[in-house]
């Protein structure tokens, strides 16, 4: 491998594979969209300890696999990162953590670094430039500790996130080389599958297809207020009552237990806590204030506090709903009110709600498209497709000659060899168009 005296953002990409982490990784890596930073830091677990007889420490024993995170910031794009973190992107009937308590939800990622002989790794021609030319930090076994998602006036649409590991190897890029998950059944890095770094899966990580908008602008961002939420408090005026509000952060931690046992450092899972606590904050500029006593919005003599639900539609350039958070079951924490010298006075508001894998927030997307149509031989194996984003979504298959009379599912069998084929996948938020795939004679 050529030699880099340092390292730039030019040079660095992350990848992530589908769930769960234990499986192939050669044709289904996702490159990360819109990646601002991305730091991987690791630490000991270990026990020290002293006997009679001495001053000194006289054994050190790592009691359990190192602590390891991933931690990375980005700015919002079309919701696929939010599906590679492990999020739920189908709205309506399904919340955010609605996959939570399934099993096998855990995944692996891949941060790619370049030797330094190109100044971008996109500029990479071939699949085969990737070899011996980078370094990749893998980390196995992956689950989601924590999730944030901010806008503010002046700024696009950002979010972090933290990613717990159980293993991490670190290597020189050569094709065929192992996954980083740690096999369940002999609790060593798995060798039973490999992955590969392909340039197809880099596509849409720049805006230079057009096919996804770039960012969300704070221009794009609609929150709609209950109308009781500020009594007592200042009056939110405008569209919706949202027409000062300048700023939100939406976020929640994932707590989870590790399951150790006899025979290994590693654990054999970690289960998610729930219920899980959510916050949403929020801030505006003051205008008029709207009367009325704290004991109406808390009624503290009954014990009976007041529920909020709130929408965040977060708009595209196109002007299409890129995403679309719905909070269920609010309550308010705290609001203040900071008048000062030289500038408009200001209100904050946060509030915190329960979530779990059936409450708490929904997220809706457009169409994502997670597994292109691939070329098949017939008769009878059908091309297919799989999407998510909010549901229902609707299927049309198209050939050269326009959209294809019944084929409105996401697998179609045609019925004449050699041509190719493509799916539109559409919802009430948008489209995506699939790549094009071929129907082989067998």
């Amino acid at each position: 491998m050529a030699r880099t005296n340092r390292i730039t953002y030019g040079q660095t990409l992350v990848l992530a594979s589908p769930r769960p982490a234990n499986q192939s990784n050669e044709n289904n890596l996702t490159g990360l969209k819109r990646m601002q930073s991305a730091n991987v830091d690791f630490s000991f677990n270990r026990q020290r300890f002293k006997q009679i007889g001495s001053a000194d420490f006289v054994g050190d024993v790592n009691i359990t696999n190192p602590n390891i995170t991933l931690g990375m910031d980005y700015l919002y794009s079309n919701g696929t990162n939010e599906v590679m973190l492990g999020l739920n992107v189908e709205g309506r009937n399904s919340t955010v953590l609605s996959g939570l308590r399934k099993p096998n939800q855990d995944n692996n990622y891949y941060v790619l670094v370049g030797s330094g002989l190109k100044d971008e790794v996109l500029l990479t021609s071939s699949d085969t430039d990737f070899q011996n030319n980078f370094t990749v930090i893998a980390l196995g076994n992956c689950f989601l500790n924590s999730y944030s998602i901010n806008g503010s006036v002046g700024s696009l649409v950002s979010v972090s996130a933290e990613i717990q590991a159980d293993n991490l190897e670190l290597h020189p890029y050569t094709t065929g080389h192992g996954i980083p998950a740690i096999s369940q059944s002999t609790k060593l890095p798995d060798t039973q599958y490999a992955y590969k770094v392909k340039k197809a899966f880099f596509k849409d990580t720049t805006n230079q297809d057009g096919l996804i908008d770039s960012a969300l602008a704070p221009s794009g961002i609609k929150i709609t207020v209950p109308s009781n939420v500020n009594v007592p408090g200042l009056e939110f005026t405008g569209t919706n009552r949202s027409a000062f509000i300048n700023s939100f952060g939406l976020d929640f931690s994932i707590d989870r237990n590790a399951l150790y046992g006899f025979g290994t450092i590693y654990p054999y899972g970690r289960r998610a806590i729930l219920p899980v606590l959510g916050s949403l904050s929020f801030t505006a500029l003051a205008s008029e204030f709207q009367s009325g006593t704290l004991n109406d919005l808390v009624r503290l003599d009954e014990n009976n506090e007041r529920v909020y639900n709130f929408t965040l539609d977060l708009l595209g350039a196109s002007g299409n709903t890129g995403l679309q958070v719905e909070i269920e079951g609010a309550r308010m924490d705290a609001e203040g009110f900071s008048p000062s010298l030289g500038d408009n006075a200001e209100m904050q508001a946060a509030f915190s709600f329960s979530m779990s894998d059936t409450s708490g927030v929904k997220f809706s997307t457009p169409p994502l498209i997670l597994n292109q149509p691939q070329d098949v031989s017939g008769p009878t194996g059908p091309l297919s497709i799989v999407a998510t984003g909010k549901h229902d979504l609707f299927y049309q298959w198209y050939n050269t000659t326009g959209s294809v009379a019944g084929a409105e599912s996401s697998t179609f069998v045609p019925s004449f060899y050699g041509e190719d084929y493509y799916c539109v996948v559409s919802n009430d938020l948008g489209s995506s168009t699939s790549n094009s795939a071929t129907f082989l004679q067998p």
